[in-house]
This record gives C-alpha cells, sequence and structure tokens, in this order.
C-alpha cells in the first residue's frame, strides 16, 4: 500500500537535491516506513531536466527511500534523512549501486556501517560457494560451516559495538531495531543506556525502549 502526503514547516524541512545522470523523463518519490507501510511522501516528474528536489517534514533523523519505480526494489537508494539540504548523486545505469550522497552526518556514519556489513556478506557469500564446491568432503564442508559461524558472531559483535561506540548518532537505536528486535531485554538495554539524550528522545530512541518495555 502507497500513500501521499504533504509537508510545511520549512524549519523542520528536509530538502533532497537529486541528480541522475542519464535520466531525462520519469516520477521520482520520496519514500519511507510508517506503521510497517511503505508510503510516499513526496513524488515528481521530471521531464528534461537533471536536477530533482523532493521535500519532507522531519521531525529527527529517520531512514528515506528514493525511488525511480515504485514496482522494482531493485531501483531504491535507502538513506539517513535529517533536517536541512542533502544532495544525492548517482546515474541511471548503476542507479543505487554507485551514488554519492552529502548534507547527513547521520548518513555518513551509516555508510560506515553498511561498507563493513557488505565485506561480511561477501565473505559469507564465498565461504557458502565453497561449502557447495566441497559437498562431497563432509570434513572440508565442517570446517567451512564452522568458519560461516565464527563469521556470523563477529558480524553480530561488531553491529553491537558499532550501536554502542555511536550512541550519539540515530543510526544506533536504528541498528538495535534492524538488527536485533529479537534480542534479550539486556542486550537492547546495552545500547539504550549509550544513547545520548536527544538521540534517546527521537523516533528510533522512543521506539527502541517501546520495544524493551514489550520484552
Amino acid at each position: 500500500m502507497l500513500l501521499t502526503f504533504g509537508c510545511s514547516n520549512e524549519k523542520d524541512q528536509m530538502n533532497v537535491n537529486i541528480s541522475i545522470d542519464g535520466f531525462k523523463k520519469g516520477k521520482i518519490y520520496l519514500q519511507k516506513i510508517k506503521d510497517s507501510i511503505l508510503i510516499n511522501v513526496d513524488s515528481v516528474f521530471i521531464e528534461n531536466k537533471s536536477q530533482i528536489m523532493l521535500t519532507s517534514k522531519i521531525d529527527s533523523p529517520e531512514f528515506f527511500y528514493i525511488n525511480l519505480d515504485v514496482s522494482k526494489n531493485e531501483n531504491k537508494i535507502g538513506f539517513f534523512g535529517e533536517k536541512g539540504d542533502i544532495s544525492i548523486f548517482t546515474n541511471l545505469k548503476k542507479f543505487n549501486s554507485e551514488f554519492n550522497i552529502s548534507g547527513s552526518s547521520n548518513d555518513s556514519i551509516y555508510r560506515e556501517y553498511t561498507g563493513i556489513i557488505k565485506k561480511f556478506n561477501n565473505n559469507r557469500l564465498d565461504l557458502i560457494k565453497l561449502s557447495f564446491d566441497n559437498l562431497k568432503n563432509k570434513d572440508s564442508a565442517t570446517i567451512i560451516q564452522k568458519k560461516i559461524e565464527s563469521l556470523n558472531k563477529r558480524q553480530y559483535l561488531f553491529s553491537l559495538n558499532f550501536a554502542v561506540t555511536n550512541g550519539s548518532s540515530h543510526v544506533a537505536p536504528y541498528i538495535a531495531l534492524s538488527e536485533f528486535p529479537e534480542s534479550s531485554k539486556v542486550l537492547l538495554d546495552t545500547i539504550k543506556n549509550s544513547l545520548s539524550i536527544a538521540v534517546l528522545n527521537s523516533k528510533y530512541g522512543q521506539m527502541l525502549q517501546d520495544l524493551i518495555k514489550s520484552k
């Protein structure tokens, strides 16, 4: 289900300036998750223009998407939005794989996090491929499986440590909510206790506190 709503109040507004090399005509959407539903926050139809602006009212930093086609998930760019001006530079051919975002300090921290997670995922894929290549060798398969389990544990600990050491960023509670929703109250409390007052009172900080209360 997709919904659309407007926004005002410029001091609480996010302005997303988008440049897509090779894109000449079509509709661009700014989206986010609300009540577990992906909604359209803003959209614009572009014809023979390279510069695009989408806006949204924003109370605290949160995760948004830029989408070229609501029917195709591969056309999304996810980013951490915040008040003020944000710039996104990309190209039509590699829209969501070769892009650059500036103007959001929280997104910079999020890129640092996802950069490391990507390395974990690539290592895991290599090990999974190796395990398929060694299905007939039980000893090798066992060793590879242990390596995958060790990698999973290291990624788990990395995500936890990253959230705790970045408690002044809104990325921290976002990681808690996306990576550890089923984890123990003690672990979630560890992340919550590392958060600054501003982050604790933000959208994701409040959601984390609600999750902990439900445990």
